[in-house]
């Protein structure tokens, strides 16, 4: 089946819109295997933060168009903001996945009801009308809807099939990833597809800290914000883009502390200085609280000040 999506018209008459086989967006497929860029005209569009995902995979991984993309050094990128004060503008989102690497997915608040309301809606015509096993051949780059653990359907994106029993899935809605045979995998009704709804699951990592390379301090780390905020209600606050997703600040919901700082107040980080003029009221912060964990000793700090010697052991730059 083929469907048209519509968005605008240009200046000739001509439709401007987004072509749908079989439920899937021809423009994603496109981008997802490597075959095509993101133009810029995407970024007012539903299905830009998908696009702009899938573009960023390929170009790591050197795919097709991008087999000869060389991608400048970080630290040669400085992007200097021209505000002169720091903006915050703290929203409600609610915390749902923390990976390794201590990015997060959270979820808006403000968009929840919508989410659940499609859910109870998609399970309910599942429950009606179940999905033949087995029936589903999954293809990367293809959204479907996944059984979890729980029992539950969850919408998906087919992220790798090794086979049809090792078929890797992303939960669009949770930023959760999982291994699943392609008998717990469904195609996606598309009443219920990112038309409908776009994936609700948005990716972060922190501002002003470095994340450990050394696995224990790392997974010190991880355990900490796993315990503390995953699944729980927070405050969070734009600070400046990253390479693969925007830095921010996050808050618990109900002291209004500063989860970042507090990794740095307990010795589990290291602050990440900033140079641009508007984040230096909160560089500062963060550098004085290194300094009262590095006095106290504490986790990174136990044997003292290691940057001299061995910083680049532990994941640090000095």
């Amino acid at each position: 089946m083929v469907e048209v999506e519509v968005e605008s018209m240009d200046k000739a008459g001509n439709f401007i819109g987004w072509l749908h086989i079989e439920g899937v967006n021809l423009s994603v497929a496109l981008v997802e295997n490597a075959l095509s860029k993101v133009h810029f005209t995407a970024e007012r569009s539903a299905y830009y933060k998908t696009l702009v995902s899938a573009e960023e995979a390929c170009r790591q991984r050197k795919e097709k168009i991008w087999a000869n993309y060389e991608e400048k050094p970080v630290e040669e990128v400085v992007h200097v903001s021209e505000e002169k004060e720091r903006v915050a503008n703290y929203r409600a989102v609610y915390v749902t996945e923390i990976s390794d690497t201590l990015h997060f997915y959270t979820q808006d608040v403000e968009t929840g009801g919508q989410l659940e309301s499609l859910m109870e809606t998609m399970r309910a015509e599942i429950a009606a009308h179940p999905p033949v096993e087995g029936s589903y051949a999954a293809r990367r780059g293809d959204y479907c809807i996944a059984k979890f653990a729980d029992g539950e359907w969850y919408r998906a994106r087919v992220e790798k099939v090794e086979s049809p029993a090792k078929v890797h899935v992303f939960y669009i809605d949770y930023g959760n990833r999982e291994v699943v045979s392609s008998t717990r995998l469904a195609a996606m009704p598309p009443a219920f597809s990112t038309r409908t709804l776009p994936a609700q699951a948005t990716e972060y990592a922190f501002a002003f800290i470095q994340i450990p390379q050394d696995e224990d301090a790392r997974a010190d780390v991880v355990d900490c914000i796993v315990r503390d905020i995953q699944n729980s209600q927070c405050l969070l606050n734009v600070e400046y883009s990253g390479v693969t997703c925007p830095h921010v600040t996050i808050q618990f919901g109900d002291t209004k502390d500063d989860v970042g700082l507090g990794l740095v107040k307990e010795g589990l980080v290291m602050v990440d200085v900033r140079k641009e003029k508007h984040l230096q009221k909160m560089v500062t912060e963060y550098l004085n609280s290194q300094e009262s964990a590095k006095s106290a000793r504490l986790n990174i700090w136990r044997y003292g000040d290691f940057r001299a010697d061995d910083a680049d052991e532990f994941g640090y730059r000095r």
